[in-house]
């Protein structure tokens, strides 16, 4: 059987359900390149489930992972992956995968970053789509979730930015990094939407160095927020929110 667990945001936060799952497994596979730990390692995370994992990168995931499944008819393998297995396309694909060669599956889930939006005091039905900031390389400046963001504004939603992970650079994009990327769109652009939207930046979610600072974008520049971080641009704020976000 093929298994796809959610670890959640640090190795405590692990469910006896997945670890059961886990030790049960001839072969464990962990996915490093959609997300991190916003606390603890890899290690701790085998100490606590007695088993050695093997590193699966993106382009074996993504391109060689069918192998691994069709060993799945006869072992019991899983591939874990950092908060909830079911929040990246890349691990919707692997179960559409798994069903198309009829193999059997279980779905293990974990929290992740989209069960932290209550506790920045922004109410969760209030969001739109969730979009992804990467960092601008020459020859690589994409612009799209710009255009996300401006369509969640104009409905009055929030929206949740996942900042750009570079597994293979060891890179992790910071809020002031996505906040420049954002700013240099806008002006090309010639637009102020996001001067005059209010943000609200987090990082290591659920850890002992949990930080959450709600401001505007030049505020938010100058505050240190370290990694791995996460920002909200804020839609239609209601009283609630205002009273939790202290403005």
């Amino acid at each position: 059987m093929f298994y796809l667990i959610g670890l959640g945001l640090k190795p405590k936060q692990l469910t006896l359900e997945a670890l059961e799952a886990i030790r049960y497994c001839d072969e464990v596979f962990l996915e490093n390149y959609t997300s991190v730990y916003a606390e603890g390692n890899i290690f701790e995370l085998e100490k606590i489930c007695g088993k050695k994992t093997k590193i699966a990168e993106r382009t074996f995931v993504e391109e060689e992972f069918e192998k691994i499944l069709e060993n799945s008819r006869a072992k019991n393998i899983a591939l874990l992956v950092l908060g909830n297995p079911l929040s990246a396309t890349t691990h919707i694909q692997a179960i559409l995968d798994a069903k198309n060669l009829k193999i059997d599956f279980k779905i293990i889930p974990g929290i992740s970053v989209f069960d932290f939006l209550g506790a920045t005091g922004l109410q969760q039905y209030k969001f739109g789509r969730t979009t992804t900031i990467v960092l601008h390389e020459k020859g690589f400046e994409p612009e799209s979730f710009y255009d996300v963001i401006c369509e969640n504004q104009k409905m009055g939603l929030h929206t949740l930015c996942l900042l750009d992970i570079k597994a293979e650079q060891n890179k992790l994009m910071t809020i002031k990094e996505a906040l420049d990327v954002l700013e240099k769109i806008e002006s090309n652009r010639k637009e102020k939407i996001l001067q005059k939207s209010f943000f609200v930046g987090f990082s290591n979610a659920f850890s002992e160095n949990e930080k959450i600072f709600a401001g505007t974008l030049n505020e938010l520049k100058k505050h240190d927020f370290g990694i791995p971080a996460s920002l909200i641009v804020c839609g239609k704020l209601n009283e609630k929110e205002k009273e939790a976000l202290g403005i």
